[in-house]
């Protein structure tokens, strides 16, 4: 897992939001940034990431972005995001990086990435337990 963050402080940094990319060859990144209030939980150790996202705040994030795609007649947008959240749910190994958006103590903002794109090094699991959507990217030794 690549990492630019020092998670040795994490302490000191309050999470913002999150974005999903899947990077398809030849049709640019497909992105869904996810605000944290929609996280239950978010757990960063340096060999494992756990987030927790509750199902329901992700559906309702859902309705309401559907809504306004759908008043501007949006509907490639609209075909992405659901694409995008059906994939957080059922396909979460294919995603190819996730950014975790951050302020530090200083106010100062920042990504930690994590390149989950070779198989050989992350290990990736989606699962829904208590409400609770829980993604997990654990580094393979």
């Amino acid at each position: 897992m690549k990492q630019l963050l020092n998670i040795s402080n994490i302490d000191n940094v309050e999470f913002t939001g999150v974005s999903f990319i899947d990077d398809v060859v030849g049709i640019d990144e497909k992105r869904i940034f996810i605000d944290m209030k929609h996280f239950n939980r978010l757990d960063l150790k340096s060999e494992k990431v756990e987030l927790a996202i509750n199902q329901k705040s992700l559906s309702d994030y859902m309705e309401e972005r559907n809504k306004t795609l759908l008043k501007q007649e949006n509907y490639a947008e609209f075909d992405h995001m659901n694409n995008m959240l059906g994939m957080l749910e059922h396909d979460f190994f294919s995603i190819d990086k996730i950014k975790l958006f951050y302020r530090d103590e200083n106010n100062l903002s920042g990504e930690y990435i994590i390149d989950t794109s070779d198989e050989d090094e992350a290990g990736m699991a989606s699962e829904t337990h208590d409400g609770e959507l829980i993604l997990t990217v654990k580094s393979i030794d």
